[in-house]
């Protein structure tokens, strides 16, 4: 089932961090890292999203103060068009893939 874009599921994103940490762990002894890097750079494209999603939509930290100058308010706006625009190129191409379905092929 697709989530909707704003809602995000805060337990699987803590997940998707720590199967990153122990893939790269992993990776790292088998003396694969770096042969794995095409992988881990489309498992961290997802995950980029997601925390980019969670600093935004459920802490706040990214978003402008309200005293920020309107120079700064038109930047974020221009940042936010961006990032809407690359999700959704990456959603057409079916890009990026869930970092499920890459954990499958190491077992």
């Amino acid at each position: 089932m697709a989530r909707k874009r704003d809602q995000l599921d805060l337990e699987q994103l803590r997940q998707n961090l720590l199967r990153l940490a122990e893939l790269i762990r992993r990776l790292d002894e088998d003396d694969k890292l770096l042969e794995a890097s095409p992988r881990l750079i489309r498992y961290m494209g997802n995950l980029r999203a997601q925390l980019f999603e969670y600093e935004v939509r459920h802490t706040g930290r990214l978003l402008p103060a309200p005293q920020d100058a309107p120079e700064v308010l038109e930047a974020q706006r221009i940042i936010e068009e961006a990032a809407r625009r690359i999700e959704e190129a990456e959603r057409r191409r079916g890009y990026p893939r869930r970092p499920e379905g890459d954990e499958e092929q190491d077992e």
